[in-house]
């Protein structure tokens, strides 16, 4: 009897000393992107999103740690459409706050490319980055061909495919979307042009 006790403690203080993971296959998965802290959804990007590629309004980086405050706020206010599924996200604005819209582009390896938006009162601006160990990089050079600043990319909820425009001065400082130039096709984990 003693000989069944001590292997049935022994049985399972492996399991807690082992870290026996008794979830379902479908949990494990999840479980595995959160012990990896690898960003999988429009949400997970957004809450991640340096100050660089996009102002939030209001945030006080010495009070508010990662804006996480002026995060929520700004949900609350200005959140349009986060379609988690098609990897997609669009967020109003006003004066000062600009807007965002956001594309995730999943590649053949598992990682995205996530493709920004930023309207404001004097116009546009585009990025294509990369979440890589913790650190945010701007890759539009490398995976966009002729990728430039004087471009409009509109970004889609549904399907892989960008419109390109040229951007139309109207002002001296103030740009709007001109005429189309042509799309960027995905494919492969690729982006090439299609005209």
């Amino acid at each position: 009897m003693k000989l069944i006790i001590v292997s049935l403690l022994i049985g399972c203080l492996s399991f807690v000393v082992c870290g026996f993971n008794w979830q379902p296959i479908a949990k494990q998965s999840k479980s595995l992107d959160l012990q990896t802290n690898q960003p999988k959804t429009v949400r997970d990007f957004f809450n991640l999103l340096p100050q660089k590629y996009f102002t939030l309004e209001g945030c006080e980086p010495k009070t508010d740690k990662n804006c996480n405050k002026a995060r929520r706020e700004y949900i609350e206010t200005f959140l349009e459409t986060e379609d988690t599924a098609n990897g997609y996200w669009k967020s109003g604005c006003d004066g000062a706050q600009s807007c965002l819209t956001m594309a995730l582009f999943k590649r053949p390896n598992g990682t995205y490319i996530v493709a920004i938006q930023t309207e404001f009162e004097m116009g546009s601006d585009n990025y294509f980055l990369e979440y890589k160990s913790g650190k945010w990089f701007d890759i539009s050079t490398q995976v966009i061909p002729s990728f430039s600043k004087k471009n409009y990319y509109e970004l889609p909820q549904k399907g892989t495919t960008i419109e390109v425009f040229k951007k139309k001065t109207v002002d001296t400082d103030m740009t709007e979307k001109g005429a189309k130039l042509y799309d960027l096709i995905w494919n492969s984990g690729k982006f090439s042009i299609k005209k």
